[in-house]
């Protein structure tokens, strides 16, 4: 009997830690939906008041959406901070509301003062957007109740719960979210890798597709990683002296994740010259394979990072390896040889830094960093009328106050949707606002469809709890994956909602329809014509960072003289500059026709520098295979000059009769190679020159720039 027991419980922990220890949204809608649960069916059985249970369940969601901090204390702080909040503003919002003249100053105050402190660090602007969410749901539940401070109370309530359910599972497991951040990152750094293997053979036809779709993936893998940086700095800051040492075990982690970055990212060679000049195909693909194995082995990586068990190695990872390796072998005298033997030592070295990750992390001196806190900006800049977050602050609450007028002027009755979209489709940035505009409505109305369907086939109040828990379950699984199904999903969840509380979910839906159209038109509108920030002012500032990181970071490589923390500081910002330039192009295709000045030549700035960034990487994962000879150095040296007179010709500071020298001295570059090659001891002169490569067709583009 017992050894049935064990293995019913062996089974049920295995479907667990499948089902949900390894998938992080999964676990957060099933925090969200028990929290829920718990609250709304015993008020629906005890009490038979659905609007006790459903104003309950808006406080946690409002809760759980703004949640941040990754260490017990630090999150039992946040959510102390947050109920004050939420039972302050929503009392506010109760007293006010039936004067229309101070309710208009409350928004203002509200909306303005709570969007810029969201602004000083991570923790404030979850606890402020939180607080937005529950000024919008007082207003929908103005009415429905008998005494004021009834929302207030039940609000405070669902969000305590929710914290409670929260906070003791972050004690239970008190490293988890760093887990969870840190997989997060392999994950991404997985996709990266078999996103590139698809290069290994590939037509040039494909190639510019996939190094955008690379480009794309290593904007999410840079993000996840300053992330993880931000919450390792966090924990850092609530840890004592005692739990340092766990800490640092992630730390260590998180500098593996960085130094397989760089050697994902680096680039050998031009992928359509090796696609050309190698004539055997069967070796491409071999390196082709060996990179998805690298793939699957670190999405196996990330998992034990998720489940606490040990990580291991695949059998599959080592055999590809040494098939491809003797592959290469064969292949020993051939013109492409060296540059192939160098990308095999490069992905020889990811797969021992995965095979032998503890050896790696012991060498790693992360003391420096246990004193770092997260970042934050004081409040005296943000107050500043250049400063983005000042901006954004200024159009939200304009957007609401324009919301709520059109809510006195037509009388709609459930208005504060109108505030509740533009809230949420509400972004920093122009192409950002457009994008969540057309999920949001798109979403909306295929919610309703979907949700007017579902509520006649469940009519009864057990039908309608199951629409509304399973419903917010998978509002919050899609939520960080796809937001169009997280909004058709919380569509059905208000008309569930609304069902239990008049049984007019169906009724409700068509002014949705109509206040999401006029809360999203107010939002576009506002963000296209209040202080609009247009990505053609932004990019020269970004290509110039770009260049400066760059140059920066290939002088920290071949000068050798800096720390090892300053050379991963150096990488780091160089891929964060290159990330940022590569957004803001993207985001510039969304803007409208007359905006796009120099796209075509901003598409070739951003391409040109994320190459120059692949070859310096390649450059990197190399600095400690030798010492570079004197006259590698000295190549780098010119190189360097040509980079840091680019910057000067962007800031308007080059001095111009030094160009056409330069420029000559560039276009003789190739044969000055040639000569470096000959001697066999200037192993890295290939890198070098498709840093140079690059770095003289930045020139002619920065020339091209100043002549326009």
């Amino acid at each position: 009997m017992n050894h049935r027991v064990n293995i019913v419980k062996a089974q049920i922990v295995e479907v667990w830690i499948n089902a949900f220890w390894k998938n992080p949204n999964r676990l957060w809608a099933v925090k969200v939906t028990v929290s829920i649960a718990c609250l709304l069916i015993p008020a629906e059985l005890l009490f038979h008041n659905s609007f006790i249970g459903t104003t309950m369940a808006l406080g946690v969601v409002a809760m759980a959406l703004g949640e941040t901090d990754v260490h017990p204390r630090g999150r039992m702080k946040s959510a102390g901070l947050t109920l004050i909040l939420f039972f302050m503003v929503s009392s506010l919002v109760e007293l006010l509301s039936p004067f229309p003249p101070y309710f208009v100053w409350l928004i203002f105050i509200s909306a303005f003062s709570l969007t810029i402190f969201g602004g000083m660090n991570a923790r404030m602007q979850g606890v402020t957007f939180g607080t937005l969410l529950i000024f919008v749901y007082t207003m929908l539940g103005t009415g429905n109740a008998e005494k004021w401070v009834y929302q207030p109370v039940l609000y405070t309530i669902g969000a305590f719960a929710y914290s409670l359910v929260s906070i003791l599972l972050l004690h239970y497991r008190p490293y988890r979210l760093l887990q969870e951040q840190l997989a997060q990152g392999f994950h991404y750094l997985a996709e990266y890798i078999d996103l590139k293997a698809n290069l290994f053979p590939s037509k040039q036809q494909v190639q510019m597709q996939i190094r955008n779709q690379l480009a794309q993936k290593n904007i999410e893998l840079a993000q996840q990683i300053e992330v993880c940086k931000n919450n390792l700095y966090g924990y850092s800051a609530e840890s004592s002296a005692e739990v340092r040492s766990v800490v640092n075990v992630y730390y260590r982690k998180w500098f593996l994740l960085q130094e397989m970055q760089e050697r994902a990212i680096s680039s050998h060679e031009q992928y359509d010259l090796l696609s050309r000049e190698v004539s055997n195909i069967e070796l491409l693909e071999g390196f082709g394979q060996l990179m998805r194995e690298i793939g699957k082995a670190l999405l196996l990586f990330g998992d034990s990072l998720l489940t606490d068990q040990p990580y291991k190695h695949p059998l599959s990872l080592e055999w590809t390896l040494s098939a491809v390796q003797k592959m290469l072998e064969e292949e020993r005298g051939a013109s492409h040889y060296h540059t192939l033997s160098l990308l095999m030592k490069n992905l020889t070295d990811l797969e021992k830094n995965l095979r032998e990750e503890e050896t790696f992390s012991a060498q790693i001196d992360v003391t420096v960093f246990t004193s770092r806190k997260p970042e934050s900006t004081r409040l005296r800049s943000l107050l500043n009328p250049e400063h983005p977050r000042f901006k954004f602050a200024v159009r939200l609450t304009l957007s609401w106050l324009l919301g709520y007028g059109m809510m006195q002027l037509f009388h709609f009755e459930k208005g504060a949707w109108i505030l509740l979209t533009s809230l949420i489709v509400f972004q920093q940035t122009y192409s950002a606002t457009r994008m969540r505009l057309f999920h949001r409505v798109f979403g909306t109305l295929l919610g309703v469809i979907l949700g007017v369907s579902l509520a006649h086939l469940l009519p009864t109040l057990a039908g309608q709890i199951v629409l509304l828990l399973t419903s917010i379950y998978l509002f919050f699984y899609w939520l960080k994956k796809n937001y169009i199904v997280a909004a058709i999903f919380i569509t059905i969840y208000v008309l569930a909602a609304f069902n239990l509380l008049s049984d007019q979910g169906i009724a409700v839906m068509y002014p949705r329809i109509v206040d999401t159209l006029i809360g999203g038109a107010i939002a576009y509108l506002v963000v296209r014509f209040v202080w609009p920030d247009w990505q053609y002012k932004q990019l020269p500032g970004l290509l110039l960072t770009a260049v400066v990181k760059n140059k920066r970071y290939f002088e920290s490589i071949y000068e050798g003289s800096v720390s090892e923390e300053d050379y991963l500081h150096n990488r780091r910002t160089a891929y964060n500059a290159d990330n940022a330039l590569t957004s803001a192009w993207k985001g510039m295709r969304l803007e409208p026709r007359h905006t796009r000045l120099y796209q075509e030549r901003a598409f070739n700035l951003t391409n040109l520098n994320h190459a120059l960034l692949s070859y310096i990487s390649a450059f990197g994962v190399h600095k400690h295979a030798e010492d570079l000879t004197d006259k590698e150095r000295s190549f780098c040296h010119n190189v360097s000059r040509v980079l840091h007179y680019v910057s000067e010709l962007l800031t308007g500071a080059a001095d111009h009769m030094q160009l056409e020298t330069l420029l000559q001295e560039a276009n003789c570059w190739e044969e000055s190679i040639e000569e470096l090659q000959k001697d066999q001891a200037n192993r890295r002169a290939g890198l070098i020159y498709n840093i140079a490569h690059v770095s003289r067709k930045l020139l002619v583009e920065a020339k091209e720039i100043v002549h326009q």
